[in-house]
C-alpha cells in the first residue's frame, strides 16, 4: 500500500511539472508574437468589419466614364500611384512589474483612388480590431509581465498616390456630397477655431472661392510660423508664438478653415518616400471633390504650365502637388505618433514605447 501511495503522488506531480510547462510555452507564444500567432490584417478586418470595410485592392476604377473615354488627355494628368513596401516595428520596453499593458495602432486601409494596402501582417494577432467611428484601430493587450522588451511588427505594401485638388477635380466630377460634415466645422482641444484670436486671422484671409481661401490660408501659414520640434501646443499658442512642427501647421490650418465655416480634419501617417517619418497633414473638404489633402508644413512650389510644349506661365502650387506620397494611418488625431498606449492597473511598473519606420520604395 505505501509504494501505490508513492507511485499515485509521483505521477500527480509529474501532471503538474508537464502542464506549469505547457503553460510557460503558451505564455511565452503570447508575449513573444511567434510565427504561428503572425495574422494577415486585412482578412482580420474584413472578417470584423464586413458591413463596414469592402476589400478594394482589386477593385475598378470610380473616374468617371466620359473622362476615361477621353483621348487619355486628362487621365495623364492624374498624380500617379507609386507602391511601397513599409515597416512598423514599436518596442514595448516594460519596466517592473505590469499587471494589463495595452496599446491601441491605427492600421492603414484601402481607400479607393487614393490608397491601396496589401500583405498586411502583424507579427502578434491584435487582442481585438475595433472602430472608433473614423479609423480601425488593432489593439494588443498583456496581462502580468515582468521587466522585458518585445516587439509589435506591422508590414504591407501600399499603393499610394497623392490626392490633391487637380486629381480631385478629375476623379471626383459626379460626387455625392457628404451629409453631416458638423463634427468637422467644430472647435476641439488644441484646434480653438472659436477663440476670438483665431477668429481675427481668420477674418483677414480673403478669396473669391474656396480654393483661393485656402491657398491664403497656406500662404498666412508659410509667412508667419518657423517649423520648430516641440510638444504639442495646440493652433492658438503656435500662431501666438509662430512656431511648430507639423501637428501645429496642421491645427492652424484646421482651426482657420473651421473658423470660416470650411470642413477640415487632422491627418495622420507617414511620408512615403522617406524613412523614419511620422507626420500629420490636413483634408480639406469640397462640396464637389469631396476631402482634399494640404499638407501646409510643405512650402508650395512653383509649376510651369506649358501649352504646345512651351512655358506659357509659371502657377504656384498648394495643394501637395510635389512629388510627394504619403501612406494614411488615421485621421482626426492631434499627435504626429500614430500609437497610443497605456499601463493599467499596474503594480510598480511601468512601459514606453519606441516607433521605428522604414519605408522602400518598389520600382
Amino acid at each position: 500500500m505505501k509504494k501505490k501511495k508513492e507511485q499515485k503522488d509521483y505521477s500527480f506531480l509529474l501532471n503538474i511539472f508537464f502542464l506549469a510547462i505547457f503553460l510557460s510555452i503558451g505564455v511565452f507564444i503570447y508575449i513573444s508574437g511567434g510565427k504561428k500567432d503572425a495574422v494577415t490584417l486585412v482578412k482580420q478586418v474584413e472578417k470584423s468589419y464586413q458591413k463596414e470595410i469592402k476589400e478594394q485592392t482589386n477593385q475598378k476604377s470610380t473616374i468617371p466614364k466620359e473622362v476615361q473615354q477621353k483621348t487619355n488627355k486628362e487621365i495623364k494628368n492624374l498624380q500617379p500611384f507609386r507602391s511601397y513596401n513599409y515597416k512598423y516595428t514599436y518596442t514595448i520596453d516594460i519596466q517592473g512589474f505590469v499587471k494589463r499593458f495595452e496599446i491601441d495602432i491605427p492600421i492603414p486601409l484601402n481607400e479607393n483612388e487614393k490608397q491601396y494596402i496589401s500583405n498586411m501582417k502583424s507579427s502578434i494577432k491584435p487582442t481585438k480590431l475595433y472602430s472608433d467611428g473614423v479609423n480601425t484601430i488593432a489593439q494588443y493587450t498583456f496581462h502580468d509581465i515582468g521587466s522585458q522588451r518585445m516587439n509589435i511588427v506591422l508590414e504591407g505594401t501600399a499603393k499610394v498616390r497623392t490626392y490633391n485638388i487637380k486629381n480631385a477635380k478629375i476623379i471626383n466630377k459626379n460626387l455625392t456630397p457628404e451629409k453631416d460634415l458638423s463634427r468637422y466645422l467644430k472647435p476641439e482641444p488644441l484646434i480653438e477655431s472659436n477663440d476670438p484670436y483665431i477668429k481675427s486671422i481668420a477674418n483677414k484671409i480673403k478669396g473669391d472661392t474656396q480654393e483661393e481661401v485656402l491657398q491664403n490660408i497656406y500662404e498666412y501659414i508659410q509667412n508667419n510660423m518657423k517649423y520648430t520640434i516641440m510638444g504639442n501646443i495646440g493652433a492658438k499658442k503656435a500662431l501666438q508664438q509662430g512656431r511648430g512642427k507639423c501637428t501645429e501647421y496642421a491645427a492652424i490650418m484646421i482651426a482657420l478653415c473651421r473658423a470660416k465655416n470650411i470642413p477640415a480634419r487632422m491627418v495622420l501617417g507617414n511620408i512615403a518616400r522617406e524613412k523614419y517619418t511620422q507626420h500629420n497633414w490636413v483634408e480639406v473638404y469640397y462640396d464637389k471633390y469631396g476631402w482634399v489633402m494640404y499638407d501646409p508644413t510643405v512650402q508650395p512650389v512653383n509649376v510651369n504650365v506649358r501649352k504646345s510644349g512651351k512655358i506659357v506661365r509659371v502657377e504656384k502650387r498648394y495643394d501637395t502637388s510635389v512629388d510627394i506620397n504619403y501612406i494614411t494611418a488615421g485621421r482626426n488625431k492631434l499627435s504626429t505618433y500614430t500609437t497610443s498606449y497605456s499601463v493599467r492597473e499596474s503594480s510598480n511598473g511601468n512601459a514606453k514605447v519606441e516607433e521605428k519606420i522604414i519605408i522602400n520604395k518598389l520600382m
